[in-house]
């Protein structure tokens, strides 16, 4: 439940992005009144979830429904928190792409004392995570940041300190620049599994989950509308940008140019998720003069 205390409205999702779709359909609201119903055009929304978790029963049925009845709209806005440090800073126009990874190392379990009778998974996998992070992956490109690896966890759930472990997992998550695919991920992460085995020995498996494919957009006339109403709106010129996390433009932009603009991001996920209502009237007034442009062609001040 939401709580407005001092011209701050708190409450999760008030950021990301519940608030995106409140502003959203307000400015719809507004929009259609000023018209007396008639609007010039169709305007649809879209709100789903699914969208962090595994990814296959929202935005991507809708999206083959859509298909499926030739209602697939003309370009499309997605109202994740964008901006980094003020409203109207940043607008995204792609995603890097994500892989997670999970390596398990089997050995053989041994009594501490008698360390050649054993072998032991730890340093084998040790040796796969330093060679892992131990060099960048590639060094960016002009329009994406270096891909990044990050390893998330490291387990053997072996409690007694005079026994070496039968096994050893890690799990670690890369997020990567078109210099890459999930596919060429793999095959790295294979080379460098099959080159400590090699070294060391102990039998590797290895598990992938592909959350994303790494994508830049390729956005219609919406983008430079929506430049003009931030400038309009904030004075900002928007940096156009690829950071942070996956969305489910990942899935729009196989079907039509999608573009992202929300609100600021700095306190979203956190326990006191929070945005200014003062904000979030801006950021309906910029989606009302985004629209209205769209449909009509003509520019709003």
């Amino acid at each position: 439940m939401a709580v407005i205390r001092d011209g701050i409205m708190y409450g999760r999702g008030a950021c990301d992005m519940k608030g995106s779709v409140a502003a959203f359909a307000a400015a719809a609201v507004d929009l259609a009144n000023e018209f007396d119903g008639e609007l010039p055009g169709s305007v649809s929304m879209l709100i789903t979830g699914d969208e962090e978790g595994p990814a296959i029963n929202g935005t991507v049925k809708m999206l083959d429904w859509l298909q499926e009845h030739d209602q697939i709209p003309d370009e499309c806005l997605v109202g994740e928190p964008t901006c980094s440090d003020v409203f109207g800073d940043t607008i995204k126009i792609g995603r890097r792409g994500s892989i997670t990874f999970t390596v398990i190392v089997k050995g053989v379990q041994g009594h501490a004392a008698y360390p050649h009778l054993s072998l032991n998974p730890i340093p084998i996998l040790a040796r796969l995570v330093d060679r892992i992070t131990s060099q960048p992956l590639d060094g960016g490109t002009a329009q994406f940041d270096p891909s990044t690896l990050a390893v998330s966890t490291f387990d053997v759930g072996n409690p007694a300190a005079n026994v070496t472990p039968e096994r050893a997992t890690t799990t670690f998550n890369i997020r990567f620049n078109t210099e890459h695919r999930a596919d060429s991920l793999k095959a790295l992460m294979q080379k460098h599994c099959d080159g400590v085995q090699g070294e060391m020995g102990g039998e590797f498996e290895i598990e992938s989950i592909v959350g994303a494919e790494c994508f830049l957009g390729n956005p219609g006339p919406l983008l430079s509308i929506a430049q003009q109403a931030l400038r309009d709106e904030t004075g900002n010129e928007a940096h156009l940008s690829t950071s942070g996390g996956t969305s489910d433009a990942r899935f729009v932009k196989n079907f039509c140019p999608v573009i992202e603009l929300g609100p600021t991001n700095k306190t979203i996920h956190q326990v006191d998720e929070c945005i200014s209502i003062d904000e979030l009237e801006a950021l309906k007034r910029v989606y009302k003069q985004i629209i209205k442009q769209f449909l009509t062609g003509k520019n709003v001040r």
